[in-house]
């Protein structure tokens, strides 16, 4: 049984289950199911090596609090799928199909990939409300499993005063935007940072701000969560690299920029293009 689903998105999967009587009559009869893996019945657990994502089964759509259960827990209607469609003798066989719902909720940032759990899917005769009634007459386990999206995203909040720096006065550290990073590939992610002007000139080896005109330029140098930048290749250097999720959700770290100011400069505007780019291992 799979649910598919994404940190945007929940999902809830209909499963019918068919029951098939013949013969003598069956005054009480019920079904369960177990709570798996995580042996609570408050949220189930996928798992995906230490990642987890949870999910409830319900016995009717969500959202409901009819949360589908077993013995030894104390159960009610509301915990078991249960009728009174066998209670008279049945010459032939007679199927009735039931169904139970379930859900897996979004919001959940965990890993991307497959998550497992395994259910077991019992009837049983008697009162569900009365345990030394209770008789097992079957049981089948249900492997569940949970498909989460990959989701890698980056966005930047600039700040607003960055269109009017004084290049003739030295500025460190200044901050030019908050840069905001989020993905959930197990294996990690990267981000790149790119100097347009840098990329466009092989010989330089740092970045630069150039002239309208193009006839003067400027260094200037970047840090990155309080690290400073180094080792450009081809107008590109490699700001993170992590090994896995971002935790919590977005990883909000300063982009921040630094410069000898230089008085002997062309009168003009001057301009660099700094473009991010985030992927996933």
């Amino acid at each position: 049984m799979y649910l598919n689903a994404s940190f945007e998105r929940s999902e809830t999967v209909q499963v019918q289950i068919t029951l098939e009587h013949e013969g003598t009559a069956i005054p009480a009869w019920f079904m369960t199911l177990s709570s798996g893996d995580s042996g609570s019945y408050a949220s189930r657990v996928t798992a995906q090596g230490s990642y987890t994502l949870d999910y409830q089964v319900y016995k009717e759509a969500p959202p409901s609090s009819a949360v589908i259960m077993a013995p030894p827990q104390a159960l009610t209607v509301d915990n078991v799928i249960t009728s009174s469609d066998f209670s008279a003798d049945a010459a032939s066989v007679e199927r009735v199909t039931y169904s139970l719902y379930f859900f897996l909720d979004a919001g959940q940032f965990s890993a991307s990939g497959e998550y497992s759990d395994t259910v077991a899917l019992s009837l049983y005769e008697g009162d569900y409300g009365n345990s030394g009634t209770h008789a097992l007459v079957d049981t089948v386990d249900v492997l569940v499993v949970g498909r989460m999206a990959e989701l890698t995203d980056i966005y930047v909040d600039r700040e607003p005063d960055n269109r009017s720096l004084n290049l003739t006065a030295t500025i460190s550290d200044k901050r030019i935007a908050f840069v905001h990073e989020r993905s959930n590939s197990p294996l990690g992610y990267e981000v790149t940072l790119r100097s347009a002007n840098l990329a466009a000139d092989g010989s330089a080896t740092v970045p630069f701000m150039e002239q309208d005109a193009g006839e003067d330029r400027l260094d200037y140098s970047l840090s990155y969560n309080g690290t400073a930048l180094t080792g450009w290749s081809g107008g590109s250097v490699l700001i993170t690299d992590s090994s896995g999720i971002t935790s919590p959700e977005w990883l909000t770290r300063e982009l921040t920029l630094s410069y000898a100011g230089d008085p002997t400069l062309a009168h003009g505007e001057y301009e660099d293009i700094l473009t991010l780019i985030i992927s996933a291992k």
